[in-house]
């Protein structure tokens, strides 16, 4: 079965709220209540993760989607930051060295994959109304 191999990546999409803004694809992850911002590689190594695709083929789509060479450490080390997010069915994606094996260059510099979470205020939390503490004056 395909969902369970680590060389196929699945995304996780159940519970999942997905928008695009501008390059970056936002998921909200309903049971975690975490938002991610993927930027453009991370999100189309996402998105392309389907559980049939080995990494090759994800470096393919990610190299033609930008227009840089094809790289599989750039792939697999977009994995580890999902999988490290939580945003693959397969968590046992591993990094590999990924990153030490990246050759830099203009366009991998561009192209590196990111992922930024936030967790998501409780809705006790959000209805507080408190930002910050108030600062005290002498």
């Amino acid at each position: 079965m395909q969902d369970s191999n680590p060389m196929h990546p699945k995304a996780r999409t159940l519970g999942m709220l997905v928008e695009q803004v501008g390059d970056e694809t936002i998921v909200y992850d309903r049971e975690r209540q975490v938002a991610h911002a993927l930027n453009r590689s991370a999100g189309i190594v996402w998105q392309y993760s389907d559980g049939s695709r080995s990494v090759p083929e994800l470096a393919a789509a990610l190299g033609k989607a930008l227009r840089i060479p094809p790289n599989d450490s750039l792939v697999e080390y977009a994995l580890d930051e999902l999988a490290s997010a939580h945003l693959l069915e397969n968590n046992r994606v591993t990094r590999r060295g990924a990153l030490r094996r990246i050759t830099y260059g203009a366009s991998v510099a561009v192209a590196l994959p990111a992922v930024l979470s936030i967790v998501a205020p409780t809705p006790a939390m959000a209805a507080s109304g408190i930002v910050s503490p108030t600062p005290t004056s002498r």
